[in-house]
């Protein structure tokens, strides 16, 4: 079943969040933060993939993932920096690997590349231990909040981008890539980036998302109340699935 899910947040110093530790946990990598001098270990065993999306005339140096977050650090002076936001967005569990990093190449290309902002992205897979076939891949995407040029990340911050418009226009965009991406394949399956209220589905409950605390225990067969109510709802949702199909008659025998 097609599954739309996408969010956005802000990595801030003054909420005590360290874009080092995100970038470490996405992308499953021992990174050092050196701003804080802290060391992040993650070794992830769910991501697929990853790549560092830099516009052409940044430093080459800026493909080394530890220089590039000591860059974005050395940018930030303040305690309180915002140094990065962080986008977070369900993939479709129908299409093949290939067809899920075109949807981020195709996401970040047009709304940070083309404004010269860089981006880290990841693809963790989201294993389903009972049923595969309901995996959740997810994409992780990393975007510092500064431009970057010939001589690195730019004096001045990428100011246009806090508007609340984006938001929206990130939500709808995220639904488009993924369109795209179903109709090349051949499918007819499409999702939505509007509530379910405004598409007129009273009947379908919204999924909720998993933290990513909740989310690792899931992973080590722990359940969750959080995995439980995802669950349920799940199940109320393919129940209800069902209950539209029409029901097909029975084939009556033709007497002899």
């Amino acid at each position: 079943m097609a599954n739309y899910h996408f969010e956005t947040k802000i990595i801030s110093r003054g909420k005590g969040r360290s874009v080092t530790g995100a970038v470490s946990y996405i992308c499953g990598r021992t990174l050092r933060d050196s701003y804080t001098g802290k060391t992040y270990y993650n070794h992830r065993k769910d991501v697929v993939w990853q790549k560092i999306f830099l516009p052409s005339n940044a430093p080459q140096e800026f493909q080394d993932i530890q220089y590039l977050c000591d860059k974005i650090d050395q940018a930030e002076m303040r305690w309180d920096a915002r140094t990065a936001r962080q986008f977070i967005g369900s993939l479709p569990n129908e299409l093949p690997p290939g067809e899920l990093v075109r949807i981020i190449h195709e996401f970040i290309e047009s709304n940070f590349l083309s404004y010269d902002l860089c981006a880290i992205a990841a693809i963790h897979r989201g294993c389903n231990r009972d049923d595969p076939s309901k995996n959740n891949p997810h994409a992780h995407i990393v975007v510092p909040t500064r431009a970057v040029g010939p001589d690195g990340f730019s004096p001045r911050k990428d100011r246009k981008h806090d508007q609340r418009k984006y938001i929206k226009i990130w939500r709808e965009q995220w639904a488009e890539v993924q369109n795209r991406a179903y109709k090349r394949n051949g499918l007819d399956i499409r999702v939505s980036h509007e509530s379910l209220e405004v598409q007129g589905k009273y009947d379908r409950e919204p999924t909720i998302h998993l933290s990513r605390i909740d989310w690792q225990k899931e992973q080590r067969g722990e359940r969750t109340a959080a995995g439980d109510r995802k669950r349920a709802i799940r199940d109320r949702n393919d129940e209800r699935a069902q209950m539209r199909q029409p029901k097909r008659e029975p084939e009556m025998e033709l007497s002899r």
